[in-house]
């Protein structure tokens, strides 16, 4: 996730521009502010002051961008005992993949993926961005559908579409995917 967030935020960014629709020649309702060029959910995240607003508290909706990252960036350099970095997207994701290893020993690794898998989500959703979503042949152990699909960023070999909590790593992946073959190649008993 840390590896596409950078992209994430450039295709963000690239949806700030509000779509125009209908007849260009309609007449506009008798609103006294005139609409913003920009879309205020894109400026939230990403925003020219959206670093400024590190803990969400002075806006309406999801924290932004440079808050999330920044607060485990300073978490981390603060049990590391290093430099804060600066508060800009790229030196803050840098910071953190070169820290990952050390990350994921610690016992807050699954609220650190559970809050970027959130964040990649809500600049998935805002920029309009639908990631690639290839389907398995496997069946989801929890609901028995043929449901699991590998998604494109998300860090899981797979996951199933249904069960939130259904995420496999490569590794259980293919204990899956051998337990199934063997299943389906058992003689059965009649």
């Amino acid at each position: 996730m840390l590896l596409a967030l950078p992209e994430a935020v450039a295709q963000t960014w690239m949806a700030r521009h509000r779509v125009q629709r209908g007849n260009s020649n309609e007449r506009v309702s008798a609103s006294k502010e005139a609409p913003l060029p920009l879309r205020l959910d894109v400026l939230s995240l990403l925003g020219p002051s959206a670093d400024q607003v590190l803990s969400g508290e002075e806006q309406e909706g999801p924290v932004p961008v440079v808050g999330v990252l920044s607060s485990w960036a300073d978490l981390v350099a603060e049990q590391t005992r290093q430099k804060p970095v600066s508060h800009t997207v790229s030196t803050l994701t840098q910071f953190l993949l070169d820290h990952v290893e050390w990350v994921c020993r610690q016992a807050w690794v699954a609220d650190f993926a559970e809050e970027l898998e959130g964040l990649m989500k809500t600049l998935r959703r805002v920029s309009g961005i639908e990631p690639v979503r290839i389907l398995l042949p496997t069946t989801c152990p929890t609901c028995d559908l043929r449901v699991m699909v590998r998604e494109e960023g998300s860090g899981w070999a797979a996951e199933c579409r249904y069960c939130p909590a259904v995420k496999l790593s490569a590794r259980e992946y293919g204990q899956l995917v051998a337990a199934q073959a063997q299943a389906v190649s058992a003689p059965r008993e009649v």
